[in-house]
């Protein structure tokens, strides 16, 4: 079926809604979003991503006037009509209106958009390619990847499927869509400076921790480069093995038993 998308305080055909050429989001890319989905009617981790756009909403300085038990019910609304097993969810907040194309609006714009989602392939794995770069405002889930797109061609010509960042001072950071861990001797490590703090990262995090020994802290590079297991983790991933970094074979080039394991707790966990 196709779903309405909300706009403003209201669903909406998705053919009656539009984003203004005056929106300071489109103009400037002054906005924030966050992703989740809803299975078989559920929205997985709902509290938690509604906890991070209000507080992206906060750092960014966007104004909204939506109460966190209001866009519940909205996602709950939209819930109800899922005819699907599995939507994908985009909640996108702008400035809003700019009268001189900079200046954000005094009310901003609010859109809800779902669609219906596929997950990546949780054994096939991914490959990464290294880049020296930390994200600006990384603890906001702000519309601005134009570093990584700009770079996209480079990643695709050098047969990998997405970037690990990372500097000399402060080592590895992220992906440019996940997060990032290592396993090293059954100990799993993951960073802890110029990051997104994901959801599905925090929840991996509290699984793992019941079986394992979990460090965040400081990751160079070398340690994922010689790691036993590498997996990055994310609403669209969930858990997902990386088999390469810059062409270099992580373990034995194939998913690892502590990723297949937290994979299965993580979905275990989504329906509780």
């Amino acid at each position: 079926m196709e779903y309405p998308i909300w706009f403003n305080g209201s669903w909406k055909k998705a053919s009656e809604v539009h984003v203004s050429v005056k929106d300071v989001g489109f103009l400037r890319g002054y906005g924030i979003f966050d992703f989740f989905r809803i299975m078989d009617g559920n929205p997985v981790f709902l509290s938690d991503h509604l906890d991070r756009f209000m507080r992206s909403a906060d750092l960014m300085g966007l104004k909204y006037s939506y109460s966190k038990e209001e866009l519940a019910t909205c996602i709950h609304e939209l819930a109800a009509m899922s005819t699907d097993a599995c939507l994908g969810v985009k909640m996108v907040l702008t400035g809003g209106e700019s009268s001189n194309g900079f200046e954000p609006a005094e009310s901003s714009n609010l859109w809800i958009l779902p669609g219906v989602f596929q997950f990546a392939d949780p054994i096939k794995g991914m490959r990464l390619m290294s880049q020296v770069y930390v994200r600006e405002m990384a603890e906001i889930k702000s519309l601005n990847y134009a570093f990584a797109i700009r770079n996209w061609a480079h990643v695709k010509a050098a047969g990998a499927d997405d970037l690990i960042y990372y500097t000399m001072e402060h080592g590895v950071s992220e992906s440019s869509r996940s997060n990032l861990f290592y396993v090293k001797d059954g100990v799993i490590h993951t960073p802890d400076v110029h990051i997104l703090e994901g959801i599905t990262r925090k929840h991996v995090i509290d699984l793992a921790s019941e079986k394992y020994q979990v460090k965040i802290g400081h990751c160079s590079l070398a340690d994922f480069l010689h790691a036993d297991e590498v997996f990055t983790t994310g609403s669209t991933k969930r858990v997902v093995p990386i088999l390469a970094i810059d062409g270099n074979v992580i373990g034995n080039g194939a998913r690892g038993p502590v990723t297949k394991q937290l994979y299965d707790m993580l979905v275990e966990s989504e329906g509780k």
